[in-house]
């Protein structure tokens, strides 16, 4: 059943623009669909229904696009893999799975934690720690020595900079109907456009580095290796664009998943003590083989993916008519899905506000409901590095805990999130490292 929300659409907006996160949330009470202008032409939806959610990801998925969001993103992505649609997306999804694949993600795991070691060996007793741009660093070290085969420099702050403004301005773009014209000479415009060209430089070195090597066990070498049916190879924008997306796709939101983490657990030091628990049977080189015998770690970064998923909305489009819960849509409807709400849903879970990492243990792993926790999305468009995220936010969490205690600087911070393309904790979070 379809509610319309009450209030007016201007009061509406304001209330949205002021706090997202808070708008949607209190929403969900009101039912099922609830529609947020049900007086204009393309009517926007927010979903508070697993089943509404499985059909739109999943079952009719062939009736939806990302639309307008991707077009959006594609100002400073392109057309790669997270915004291409339609057979475009099916074919750039199946060239690039060989790099996700299981033994792949094995052998990355080797760079993860040599270079997690790298930058902790670096840390001082005592030192406070910007946890944020540390996790932005090395996620992004990670992700191009993994993804492109190349070593960066330690201090890559100049292109985690870049990515943060080129963040801010699409977030801003994507959640306001109007936005500044890129033209303005605007602050954020100026940062923006100055952050694009850093972060094309970076790929167009990547790009060069790639082709003078004859091969390689990686995803640029998918990339100058692949051709079309009539023998065409993939021409500079091609590679470029999947090499953005990989850079800012690959390693933003890990990084926030990161200091989410690392921020819970200086608040709960209880399951923080279970964590180096687990890690007591462990040396200093954690490995891939190890996963498996983290298993409160890994509850530890679910909980924290359901309080916080990076993917906090996904935006949708309807490009025909479609029924969902024996309603009809018209083409042009707009639906707003928010892993961060319905993650929160008392309906799906108990006490859903609570930080409480045993909800996925082994023995309640079948209460955790089917549509009602997706942090990586669902269907054909569900995150393509789903694995490897989960594989490297477990592998750096165990060990910068099994080397240093995380303290706030700051005690009395709030911890608030800022819904971004991805979620973060605004102005990032100051953090003491002391020695174990």
């Amino acid at each position: 059943m379809i509610v319309p929300l009450g209030g007016s659409q201007l009061r509406n907006y304001i209330e949205f623009r002021k706090d997202p996160l808070l708008f949607l949330l209190k929403t969900h009470t009101q039912g099922d669909i609830v529609a947020i202008n049900p007086h204009s032409k393309n009517t926007s939806y927010i979903i508070h229904s697993r089943e509404a959610v499985k059909q739109i990801l999943t079952v009719k998925e062939e009736y939806f696009e990302k639309g307008s969001s991707a077009r959006t993103l594609g100002k400073t992505l392109g057309s790669g893999v997270l915004t291409s649609e339609g057979e475009e997306h099916r074919q750039q999804r199946k060239m690039m799975q060989p790099a996700f694949h299981k033994r792949k993600i094995a052998g990355y795991a080797e760079t993860v934690t040599s270079m997690t070691q790298e930058m902790i060996s670096s840390w001082e007793s005592g030192e406070t720690r910007p946890i944020h741009e540390d996790m932005m660093n090395l996620t992004l070290r990670i992700i191009v020595k993994t993804m492109f085969g190349v070593d960066l420099s330690p201090n890559t702050t100049h292109i985690t900079k870049a990515v943060s403004e080129i963040i801010e301005k699409t977030a801003k773009s994507l959640l306001t109907p109007f936005p500044f014209p890129d033209f303005l000479p605007t602050a954020q415009n100026r940062n923006y456009k100055r952050g694009v060209k850093t972060l094309n430089e970076l790929a167009d070195y990547l790009m060069e580095e790639g082709m003078k090597k004859s091969s390689g066990d990686h995803l640029m070498s998918l990339l100058l290796e692949t051709k079309y049916e009539n023998g065409q190879s993939l021409s500079k924008k091609e590679i470029r664009d999947q090499i953005v997306t990989i850079l800012i796709a690959g390693h933003e939101t890990t990084a926030n998943l990161l200091t989410w983490v690392f921020a819970l657990l200086a608040k709960h030091p209880a399951a923080e003590e279970r964590v180096l628990s687990e890690l007591d049977f462990f040396g200093n080189g954690l490995k891939f083989e190890n996963l498996k015998k983290l298993p409160y770690t890994n509850q530890v970064i679910q909980e924290v993916l359901r309080l916080y998923p990076s993917a906090w909305i996904m935006l949708r489009e309807a490009k025909a008519d479609a029924e969902i819960l024996n309603e009809t849509f018209k083409k042009g409807s707009i639906f707003l899905i928010s892993p961060y709400v319905l993650h929160r849903n008392p309906a799906y879970f108990t006490s859903p506000e609570e930080f409480m990492p045993d909800r996925f243990s082994k023995e309640k792993k079948d209460q955790i409901p089917i549509y009602g926790y997706f942090p990586f999305g669902a269907g054909s468009r569900g995150c393509i590095g789903s694995q490897f995220a989960m594989m490297e936010a477990v592998l750096i969490s165990a060990a910068v805990l099994k080397h240093f205690r995380l303290e706030f600087a700051d005690e009395k911070r709030a911890l608030m999130p800022e819904p971004l393309v991805s979620l973060r904790i605004k102005n990032g979070i100051h953090m003491t490292a002391v020695k174990r």
